[in-house]
Order: C-alpha cells, then sequence, then structure tokens
C-alpha cells in the first residue's frame, strides 16, 4: 500500500508543477525557443553527479495540463520564453524526489515580469489546492500547512514556499513539499523538494539551489 501513497503522491505533483509555467495556466509564455537559449537552460540545472550515493535519475511523462486555481491566476502569454528545461527526477527508494525546471526568457524584464505574476502569495495554496486534486482521492489528503519559508536568497530575486501534509490509505504517509522559485537575469528557476515521511534536509536543499544558481548565466 506504500507504493500506492507514493503513486497518489507523485500523481499530485506531475499534475501541479513539471514545469514553473504550469502554475500559469492556459497564459503560458511564448516559446520561441534558440539552441542558446536551450544550452542556458539545460546547464542552469541539477545533473546526476550533484547526490550523493542512492539517488536515481528518471524521467517523468509529460504532463501537458493546465492547472486552475480560483486565487491564482497569472497570465504570462505576453512574454518570450527562449529556453525551457525540465530536470529528470532524482529520487531515493522511499519516493522522496528533487527536480527543476528553468525558463530562459528573451530579455531580463520579461524574466522578471513572470517571476513576479508566478511567485506570488497564493501560490502555495493554490499548489496545495492541485495536489490534493492530482491525487485522485482528495479527501485522503491533509494539508497541514501551505505558506512562505525562510531560504537564502539565490539570484536577483527569490521566494520559497512550503506544503506539508499527509495521504491516507491503509496507513497515513506523511510529506513535504519545498518549492523553491528564484530568478537571475534572462532565468526563471523552480525546484521542487519532496520528502517522504520528513522535509528533505534544510543543508542539501541549500546547496542544490546555490550550485543551479551558480550555473545560470
Amino acid at each position: 500500500m506504500i507504493r500506492l501513497v507514493r503513486r497518489a503522491v507523485f500523481t499530485g505533483i506531475l499534475a501541479a508543477v513539471l514545469v514553473p509555467t504550469a502554475l500559469a495556466s492556459n497564459g503560458e509564455p511564448q516559446k520561441k525557443l534558440t539552441k542558446a537559449g536551450q544550452a542556458q537552460a539545460r546547464t542552469a540545472s541539477l545533473r546526476r553527479s550533484d547526490f550523493g550515493p542512492g539517488w536515481k535519475a528518471t524521467r517523468s511523462p509529460s504532463d501537458n495540463s493546465n492547472p486552475r486555481c480560483s486565487t491564482y491566476n497569472p497570465d504570462n502569454s505576453d512574454l518570450v520564453e527562449t529556453g525551457d528545461y525540465d530536470s529528470p527526477d532524482f529520487g531515493l527508494a522511499d519516493g522522496s524526489t528533487v527536480s527543476v525546471s528553468t525558463g530562459v526568457f528573451l530579455t531580463e524584464k520579461m524574466a522578471k515580469t513572470a517571476y513576479g505574476r508566478v511567485a506570488a502569495p497564493g501560490l502555495p495554496g493554490c499548489f496545495a489546492e492541485i495536489f490534493r486534486k492530482g491525487t485522485g482521492t482528495p479527501n485522503a489528503v491533509k494539508i497541514a500547512f501551505a505558506g512562505p519559508i525562510g531560504f537564502p536568497k539565490r539570484g536577483d530575486r527569490l521566494n520559497a514556499y512550503r506544503v506539508r501534509g499527509t495521504v491516507a490509505a491503509q496507513q497515513t504517509v506523511s510529506f513535504t513539499i519545498d518549492l523553491v522559485f528564484f530568478n537571475k537575469g534572462r532565468i526563471d528557476v523552480a525546484m521542487l523538494f519532496l520528502g517522504i515521511g520528513k522535509a528533505l534536509p534544510g543543508a542539501m536543499e541549500r546547496s542544490l539551489a546555490a550550485r543551479v544558481a551558480a550555473r545560470a548565466a
């Protein structure tokens, strides 16, 4: 049954934040991808060598859904992305997972504008709502906390949020999802840290965020 609970957790995540622009609903940025932009987006990401023993990289199926929330529905359709990259899911055997998505915009002003629209106060509540619905058994999901958390600044601006709760099946499994968003120049980054049972170590999250920020240029 623990396997089914993990699957429910992952289903909720895939429906919510496979890419940072997914939370923009139908208002995704226009895609005018270039070779240089794609290279920038891929470079400003994580790779298997960033993780220790026991971590494995797997590719998640693409998700083309456009989540909506009544109180959070940013529209970035007036902006242009030249690069867009989703990392593999880096995971442990217990289901804990780390992933990152990077978007390279045509101008720094566009990146800043997109960031301001996405990293907004309504984001954690919307994520919790989408996560609950995405599991397919929303009544089995209890959200204990959904809100901002402290995190060291990376790049030009950063916002971090936490969603913590439980998924109940034949047994109850707790989860903690940390979402870290930052902007650096023309690059916007969204990082997802899922801890099963307990939150992933803060030192690890900070270290991985620092690596991605250093690669974003």
